[in-house]
């Protein structure tokens, strides 16, 4: 059955207040603690988080005045050109900087010799974040702006119906859909299932050889949020293989329309499964909103007697003990 636009209103309206708080707060703690912005595997969490918030405050808005109205925030090309491209790229970025963390797991904790120097750190490390974090702002950029676009703004249209732009071009809409959604999609699944069965072998055949703790909280802390891509966006990417592979175009077709229409979930969601990049996460909610009252406690008085004993009855008494 395919959702309405009421629907997929508080489908957007009911996590985005949660998500943006929890987005915040878990940011917060990153960057100002040194020991956790210095961490490796923290690096593509904050980017992913950096770039989640942005979407959450401008597209996320966008839609959910979109399905109110019927018609976007402002109908002018302007807005739509700029709804188009931050819609793409920043959850292109975000989806292609997940892509890379779920291979990049594998290294940090099988492979940590990658990082031992600064040139190594930096090319395989800080060269495919910038890579995955710019490339889809340089494409969206000619795809959706620079180059001229035959298809017109409709304004009762999601975007404005502006991305139809990248499906002008066959061989381009073909690149986008591939690289930039299925190909993701799979690694994302594949890698982080190769990871959770890794990650169990070597705890219990070479647990000796391995920081077990370390690598544990890393790896969850991948596979907490794989989880939400696995749950969301692969589904209708297994579908649209499938479909580019022979299959009817009405079989799943609007199981298909709602989970693209409700792919923002995985901005939304990712926050809630990031948590775990926080040490101690329970205690900092209950110390932020005050939940709990510290308790005065009241312990016994010890009262010692200080006047000294002779020389010999000291002795005797540590000698009872040795």
């Amino acid at each position: 059955m395919r959702l309405g636009r009421t629907e997929f209103l508080w489908f957007h309206i009911i996590p985005l207040v949660p998500s943006l708080l929890v987005t915040i707060f878990i940011l917060y703690h990153l960057l100002k603690n040194r020991a956790l912005h210095n961490a490796l595997n923290n690096h593509v969490i904050i980017l992913m988080l950096a770039f989640g918030l942005i979407l959450e405050l401008t597209d996320t808005v966008w839609f959910i005045h979109f399905y109110r109205t019927g018609q976007p925030v402002s109908s002018t090309p302007t807005f739509c050109l700029a709804w188009a491209y931050i819609d793409s790229t920043l959850f292109v970025s975000i989806t292609l900087l997940m892509t890379w963390a779920s291979i990049e797991r594998h290294i940090l904790i099988f492979h940590p010799h990658w990082f031992e120097t600064k040139i190594k750190c930096f090319c395989f490390h800080y060269v495919p974040l910038f890579v995955t974090s710019v490339w889809p702002l340089i494409f969206y950029l000619i795809m959706l702006v620079i180059l001229p676009c035959d298809a017109l703004f409709n304004y009762e249209r999601r975007l404005c119906g502006h991305y139809d732009c990248m499906n002008t071009i066959a061989w381009v809409a073909m690149f986008d859909s591939v690289v930039h959604y299925m190909v993701p999609a799979f690694i994302i699944v594949i890698f982080s299932g190769t990871l959770f069965l890794r990650v169990i072998y070597h705890k219990y055949q070479v647990r000796r050889r391995i920081e077990w703790r370390n690598y544990k909280k890393m790896s969850f802390q991948l596979l907490s949020i794989s989880l939400v891509y696995m749950i969301i966006e692969a589904p209708p990417m297994i579908l649209n293989a499938a479909y580019l592979a022979g299959l009817s175009w009405d079989v799943g077709a609007d199981f298909y329309a709602n989970m693209l229409d409700l792919s923002l979930w995985v901005i939304l969601f990712t926050p809630f499964a990031s948590t775990t990049s926080l040490p101690d996460f329970n205690a900092k909610c209950r110390k932020l909103f005050c939940f709990w009252k510290t308790r005065n406690t009241i312990h016994p008085a010890v009262i010692t007697n200080t006047e000294r004993k002779p020389a010999s009855t000291r002795r005797s008494f540590r000698q009872s003990f040795l």
